[in-house]
């Protein structure tokens, strides 16, 4: 694609995924890293990326997805999944990277860093939890555009139970929540809602200058 607008014109939800089709690593890499790249409150990136292609692995998600078959046919499943280790030993550790990072004396951030554990940990969990998944969905804006403009065709879901996706894939241990999947691969040529006209509000009502 020549520019990002034609990208996003172009992309649509994809209904049905040729699965004989495979995004390629460095495809994967890229979009991976736009989301990794992508800005977040205080920086932190309290949210890890998951890619599978491995078919077996997806074919037990589907009840768990009730029944879309799109949501797991296709070339690899992507997962933003929140940290429920949001803590004090988490945020003493970025500051510690932040410093190392930028060749800063150990210390430098020492405010930042209490400014963070007293914001943080004086949420409640469900704060925490509701404030990580809007960092997550910045990632997940940031990936659906790289693979858009790499013609990489896309879609995003919240219509699956993660709890259950947690407990398939042992997220719990690893201090993740799934907050919400990605599909990418390429589209198959009966895939109907290709050809849908993109329904949008008109550009004068969406932007409203002051």
């Amino acid at each position: 694609m020549n520019t990002t607008h034609e990208a996003l014109a172009w992309r649509y939800a994809t209904g049905s995924y040729n699965t004989a089709k495979k995004v390629s690593d460095e495809d994967i890499n890229a979009i991976v890293a736009a989301g990794n790249l992508m800005p977040t409150a205080y920086g932190l990136q309290p949210f890890r990326i998951i890619t599978i292609s491995d078919e077996a692995i997806k074919a037990k998600l589907l009840e768990a997805s009730y029944g879309q078959k799109h949501l797991v046919e296709n070339s690899h499943l992507v997962i933003i999944a929140t940290r429920t280790d949001i803590d004090e030993a988490m945020i003493t550790e970025y500051a510690a990277r932040i410093e190392t990072t930028r060749g800063l004396p150990a210390g430098t951030v020492d405010g930042y860093k209490a400014m963070m554990i007293n914001d943080l940990t004086n949420r409640t969990e469900d704060a925490r939890t509701d404030w990580a998944a809007k960092q997550a969905y910045l990632a997940l804006g940031g990936m659906l555009i790289e693979a858009s403009v790499r013609g990489i065709d896309n879609h995003a879901a919240e219509g699956f139970l993660p709890d259950v996706y947690d407990e398939i894939l042992g997220l719990k241990e690893k201090n993740l929540k799934t907050v919400v999947i990605m599909g990418l691969g390429y589209r198959t040529e009966d895939d109907d809602a290709q050809h849908y006209g993109k329904v949008r509000v008109a550009p004068n009502d969406m932007h409203i200058t002051l």
